[in-house]
C-alpha cells in the first residue's frame, strides 16, 4: 500500500496550518521576470496569439507602448500551493484577481503570499474537506503592487474521493469527423472576430449584450503539457532535483506502476492516477481555465480596455476529450469609470457547467478615454 496515497486529514496538521494564517512568505517563482519570451509561451499555451502579448511592433502602437501580459500571466510569476498537510490531495477550486498595472514585458515581479482563510467543509467529493484561501502580492521593482491574487484550494483525503463517486457517470467523449468541423470552424471564426485595433467602446455596449464566445478543446494531453510550458509547475522536476526536492517534502511524491515516486500532477495526464482519486479521466489544470477567460475577455474587449478584475470559480474539471465553451453576458454598466460587467461561464459539450465567474472590464469611451487611462 502507497503511505502517500493514504494519508489523512489529522486535527493536529489542521490546527498547525491554521496557525499560518496571516503570515507572509515569499514562493517559489516559475517565471521571476516577464520577458517576452515568458508572456509569449504563457499566452500561447491557452492558446491565445493576440498580437498584444506576441508581436512586439504591434503593441508598440497601442497605448501599453510595448508587449504586456496577460493579467492572469502573474499566475506563472509565484502560484499559491496548496502547503501545510503533507500527503493530502489539494483540489484547486479558483481565484479572485485584481489588477492593478500592466505587466509591461521586462518587468521584474516578486510574488510574496500567505494563508488568508482556512475553512472546513462537507463536501460530496470527498466528505471532510478543508478550503484554503491564499492572498499573493505580485510586486514590481519599485515595490508597486501589480495585482493581487486571492487563490482557493480544496484538501480532501486522496482515497475519499474515489469512495465518493461523484464523476462516476461521467462518460468520455468521442468525435466523428462532422463532429470535429464546426468546432475548427469556430476556431478560425474566432480570430475574425478578435477586437484588437478596433475600439469597442462603452458608448456601444449595452446590458444583457453576449460577447463572443471561444472554443477550447477537444482537450488533449499536448493541451496541458502547452499550458505548463507557459505556466510551470514546482513539482516538476529532473532526476536530481526532484529527489532533493523529494527530500524536503516527503508528502510530495506518489508511487508511479513500477514503484517510483513521481508528481500528483500526473493527474493531468495519467488516467490511473486520475481515477485513484476519483475522477474518471485525466483532468485539465484549473489555472489553464482561468486563462481561457482571461483570453476570452480581451478578444472581446480590444486593445483599447482593461481588465480591471477577474473572479472564476471551478466546479469541476474538464476531461481529456472534453470540449468546452467559454461564454458572457453583460450584466451591468458602470457610468463613474466607464466599466462593464460580464457574467461568464465555461460550458462542456454534455452542457455541464465546469466553472463561472466575473469579468470587470474597464472601455475606451469616444470622447477619448482609453481603459486603465479613464
Amino acid at each position: 500500500m502507497n503511505e502517500r496515497i493514504t494519508a489523512r486529514i489529522t486535527d493536529e496538521a489542521v490546527e498547525a496550518l491554521r496557525a499560518e494564517i496571516g503570515r507572509e512568505v515569499s514562493i517559489p517563482q516559475y517565471n521571476t521576470t516577464a520577458s517576452e519570451d515568458a508572456i509569449r509561451h504563457y499566452a500561447l499555451g491557452l492558446g491565445d496569439d493576440n498580437p498584444l502579448w506576441t508581436d512586439r511592433s504591434y503593441a508598440a502602437n497601442t497605448w501599453r507602448g510595448g508587449i504586456t501580459a496577460l493579467p492572469t500571466f502573474v499566475m506563472s510569476c509565484g502560484f499559491p500551493r496548496s502547503r501545510g498537510l503533507a500527503g493530502i490531495h489539494g483540489l484547486f477550486s479558483g481565484i479572485d484577481l485584481v489588477c492593478h498595472k500592466p505587466i509591461k514585458a521586462g518587468m521584474r515581479i516578486r510574488a510574496a503570499t500567505g494563508l488568508h482563510e482556512l475553512n472546513e467543509k462537507e463536501g460530496r467529493y470527498a466528505g471532510r474537506t478543508f478550503q484554503q484561501i491564499a492572498r499573493t502580492r505580485y510586486i514590481d521593482e519599485q515595490g508597486d503592487v501589480l495585482s493581487e491574487l486571492f487563490s482557493h484550494a480544496f484538501r480532501t483525503d486522496r482515497k475519499e474521493g474515489s469512495k465518493k463517486g461523484k464523476y462516476s457517470d461521467i462518460e468520455r467523449q468521442h468525435y466523428t469527423e462532422d463532429e470535429l468541423q464546426p468546432i475548427i470552424q469556430h476556431y478560425k471564426n474566432e480570430t475574425r472576430a478578435r477586437r484588437s485595433s478596433v475600439p469597442r467602446y462603452f458608448e456601444d455596449v449595452s446590458v444583457g449584450e453576449e460577447i463572443f464566445p471561444l472554443v477550447k478543446g477537444p482537450l488533449t494531453v499536448t493541451d496541458c503539457i502547452c499550458f505548463l510550458m507557459g505556466f510551470g509547475y514546482i513539482y516538476v522536476k529532473a532526476h536530481r532535483q526532484w529527489y532533493a526536492f523529494l527530500d524536503r517534502h516527503p508528502g510530495a511524491g506518489v508511487k508511479d506502476p513500477f514503484g517510483v515516486y513521481d508528481v500528483p500532477e500526473r493527474v493531468h495526464w495519467e488516467e490511473d492516477l486520475a481515477k485513484s482519486i476519483g475522477m474518471p479521466a485525466a483532468y485539465d489544470y484549473g489555472p489553464q481555465r482561468i486563462g481561457w477567460f482571461d483570453h476570452c475577455v480581451h478578444d472581446w474587449m480590444g486593445d483599447d480596455g482593461w481588465m480591471k478584475r477577474l473572479q472564476v470559480r471551478l466546479s469541476g474539471p474538464n476531461f481529456i476529450g472534453d470540449t468546452s465553451w467559454i461564454k458572457g453576458e453583460i450584466i451591468e454598466k458602470v457610468e463613474s469609470d466607464h466599466s462593464v460587467t460580464i457574467k461568464m461561464e465555461c460550458i462542456d459539450q454534455r452542457g455541464r457547467v465546469t466553472a463561472t465567474g466575473s469579468a470587470f472590464v474597464m472601455l475606451p469611451t469616444k470622447d477619448g478615454k482609453k481603459g486603465l487611462q479613464t
